[in-house]
């Protein structure tokens, strides 16, 4: 094992860093705190690392003073946290001299126990210790307790319009000419058919749905199967297929079980209720509760689904551009919450006669916007729906700044006295 350890390291001194983009995800790369990155498979964690190693390099580190190991590696099978120790004695063989330690540990979660030996070096003022691991197995609530207070957790995404642009080469300074809004707009139509994924930017659409499958296989045996030791796989996989299906929509527990009761699929209520827990873990799922005024009316409340990824809904042959546009909205908003701005807080809004807001959007006790998001505006009926909606909830609510994104409309206009701004969804999504 200390061999493979050492073969491994010499390895990634020798080799060239990947070529990189930049992701919108801004980590400190120098403070006294264990960094770790979570997220769904395939997001891209392994290069975000590689990406702070750049940094690290272009600021005049050695690229010796820099430790990199993916547990993942075949080389390192059965390796234990007694083995770690190998990491520790290298460096310093290496780096006699060494002032401050940079060690990455891609899939930390493959050796058992090794938050003892995290622990254990983080006593040492001189250690800087970036970890990555797939949600399913490296959650933030065991992180927390298995490093207790050492670490600052950050969730990455799938790619953003902003850094899916960026990846496939375009780059739009404003205003657009108009082969530039063509360009545009077929990268959006491709964005919000495929998704974000960035190993799927340049393959052609049979290869594209037969990684996604693949993605979702993992998901489904590794992150789930193996993990939570699910028995029943085909009730979870048309739980999967069901909530898919179903993305943009209230989805209550309830209403699931009637799924699985229609389809003669046995899944008791509590098991339905424990699955989508399972889903929400891994940040396949994102559920938004309906805004209230105290915790358990919001938590009592029945939530609105969005899914991570918009290629997943592609796999299951669905087609409904409006409620793609709301699920880009969501994952946007959450996106900011995550990168940006962690006292964010996103709901939607319903009242008792049925009215509607897709999204309400509270930091600290204030409600700073109300989101409306609608595929054609232009339709009078539509309008006067949504509308009436935005304003009703902004009078409820105290709250002026309305924004209702679209696919292409753009303006300002009064609507029962109060000022409406539209905005077209690739113009909200590059903001």
């Amino acid at each position: 094992m200390s061999n493979s350890i050492e073969e491994i390291i010499t390895e990634f001194h020798k080799q060239d860093i990947p070529e990189l983009f930049n992701r919108e995800l801004i980590v400190p790369a120098d403070i006294d705190k264990i960094i770790t990155i979570i997220g769904l498979r395939r997001v891209g964690k392994t290069y975000y690392l590689f990406h702070i190693i750049q940094e690290l390099l272009n600021k005049g580190l050695e690229k010796k003073r820099i430790f990199y190991i993916n547990f993942e590696d075949e080389r390192l099978g059965g390796i234990s946290a007694k083995d770690l120790s190998r990491i520790i004695e290298l460096y310093y063989k290496i780096n006699p001299d060494a002032g401050t330690m940079y060690l990455f540990f891609d899939e930390i979660q493959e050796v058992e126990n090794w938050e003892k030996f995290i622990r254990r070096i983080t006593q040492r003022k001189d250690v800087r210790i970036f970890l990555t691991g797939s949600s399913s197995k490296l959650l933030s609530r065991e992180i927390a307790t298995s490093l207790r207070g050492r670490t600052i957790s950050y969730n990455l995404f799938p790619l953003s319009l902003r850094e899916f642009l960026i990846a496939e080469g375009f780059k739009p300074y404003f205003p657009l000419i108009e082969s530039e809004r063509g360009k545009l707009q077929r990268y959006l139509d491709k964005y919000l058919t495929y998704g974000g994924f960035p190993e799927l930017l340049h393959h052609e659409k049979i290869i594209t749905l037969k990684i996604l499958k693949e993605y979702l296989d993992l998901i489904i045996y590794r992150d789930l199967i193996e993990r939570y030791g699910i028995v029943k796989i085909s009730a979870m996989k048309f739980l999967i297929r069901s909530m898919t299906k179903n993305f943009a929509r209230e989805m209550s527990v309830r209403k699931l079980h009637n799924f699985f009761l229609s389809a003669n699929v046995s899944l008791s209520k509590n098991k339905v209720y424990e699955y989508v827990s399972y889903l929400e873990d891994i940040n396949f799922i994102f559920l938004i509760r309906k805004y209230g005024k105290g915790s358990r009316e919001v938590e009592g409340s029945i939530p609105k689904l969005y899914i991570i990824d918009l290629g997943f809904v592609t796999l299951y042959g669905l087609e409904d551009k409006g409620r793609r546009i709301e699920n880009l909205v969501a994952i946007e908003l959450i996106r900011k919450k995550c990168y940006v701005n962690p006292l964010l807080e996103i709901y939607h809004w319903k009242n008792q006669t049925g009215l509607e807001v897709d999204f309400v959007i509270e930091e600290g006790l204030k409600i700073k916007q109300l989101i409306q998001v609608c595929y054609d505006i232009e339709d009078p009926d539509t309008k006067q729906r949504e509308l009436k909606a935005l304003t009703r909830a902004s009078s409820v609510l105290d709250c002026s700044d309305l924004l209702v994104v679209t696919w292409d409309y753009e303006g300002e206009e009064m609507f029962n006295d109060m000022k409406i701004v539209y905005r077209p969804l690739w113009k909200w999504l590059l903001d």
